[in-house]
C-alpha cells in the first residue's frame, strides 16, 4: 500500500515539521551560498582591478626611479662641470676678480709710490703731493677682498629649485 504525504503528516506531525524546517534551512543555506559565491566573485574582480592599478603605479615609480638615477648621474658628471663653468664665467665672478685685481694694482702702485716717496724725501717732496698716490688703496683692497670672500652665485641658489 502506498502511503501519501497527508497520511505521513498525520502520523508523524513533528517529524514533518522538522523536515520542513530542515528543507527551509537548506534552501536558505543554498541561497546564502549563492550570495557568498557572488560576493567572492565580486571581490576577486575588485582585487584584480586593485592589483592592476598597483602594477601600473609600480611601473610608474620604477620609471621615476630610473629618471632620478639618470638625473643624478648627469648631475655628478656633466652638471658639476656646467656649474663650475657658469660660476667661472658668470658676471659675479668677473666683477669680483676684476675688483680684487684693480685694488691689488692700486695697492701695488701705492707701494711703488711709497718707495718713490722715500726717494723723493731726499728732495724734500711732501708725501701727499706724490703723483698717483691713492691714500685709500689698502682700505679699498680690504673691502673688495671681503666682498670676494662673501660672494654668492645665483646659479648655485638655483640648484635648490631643481
Amino acid at each position: 500500500m502506498l502511503v501519501g504525504p497527508f497520511l505521513i503528516s498525520c502520523l508523524f506531525p513533528k517529524s514533518v515539521l522538522i523536515l520542513l524546517t530542515l528543507l527551509s534551512e537548506c534552501d536558505a543555506l543554498k541561497t546564502g551560498e549563492a550570495d557568498l559565491k557572488a560576493r567572492i566573485d565580486e571581490m576577486k574582480g575588485h582585487h584584480k582591478v586593485v592589483i592592476e592599478e598597483l602594477k601600473l603605479e609600480n611601473a610608474d615609480l620604477a620609471q621615476k626611479m630610473e629618471d632620478l638615477q639618470a638625473t643624478k648621474a648627469w648631475l655628478l658628471t656633466e652638471g658639476a662641470q656646467l656649474l663650475a663653468k657658469n660660476i667661472h664665467k658668470g658676471p659675479e665672478m668677473t666683477v669680483a676678480v676684476a675688483a680684487v685685481n684693480n685694488a691689488m694694482s692700486a695697492k701695488g702702485v701705492n707701494s711703488g709710490v711709497h718707495d718713490g716717496y722715500i726717494h723723493a724725501l731726499k728732495k724734500k717732496t711732501p708725501y701727499a703731493e706724490v703723483p698717483l698716490l691713492n691714500q685709500n688703496a689698502e682700505a679699498e683692497l680690504n673691502t673688495v677682498v671681503a666682498c670676494f670672500d662673501s660672494l654668492t652665485f645665483p646659479v648655485v641658489n638655483d640648484l635648490r629649485s631643481l
